[in-house]
């Protein structure tokens, strides 16, 4: 591959932000790639901050952790209010009410499927 600028001259890298191949003498090196002139190097910059925000995010790489995602969080509150609406509705009434039940039922298994699916793709939000 050829310098974009210098055709003359190999590629060393591609620019970070436009994907063109640049030379050692064009070259502006950053600590997480290269960039083929101040105003690519400010757009590589971008990109570069937004990968790292979205890996910690995302709990990614170095930023993983084994705590639940927030959604298996909100299901399973839901699945508590629910299922303790039964249990009182059956306390205080004596009998068991279908369709609170119901709905604590389903809370349960859609926070299975949220737990699962989480653990499956691996993301943390």
């Amino acid at each position: 591959m050829q310098c974009f600028e210098h055709r003359a001259n190999a590629a060393v890298g591609l620019c970070r932000a436009c994907g063109r191949g640049v030379c050692p003498e064009c070259a502006i090196a950053f600590p997480k790639g290269l960039a083929c002139c101040s105003a690519c190097e400010a757009d590589a910059k971008e990109l570069i901050e937004m990968n790292e925000r979205a890996k910690k995010l995302y709990g990614i790489g170095q930023y993983h952790s084994n705590k639940l995602a927030s959604g298996v969080i909100v299901w399973l509150l839901l699945s508590a209010v629910m299922c303790s609406t039964a249990g009182y509705v059956y306390v205080a009434k004596g009998r068991l009410d279908y369709v609170t039940t119901a709905m604590a039922v389903v809370f349960l298994i859609i926070t299975f499927i949220v737990y699962r699916a989480s653990k499956k793709t691996g993301i943390q939000c």
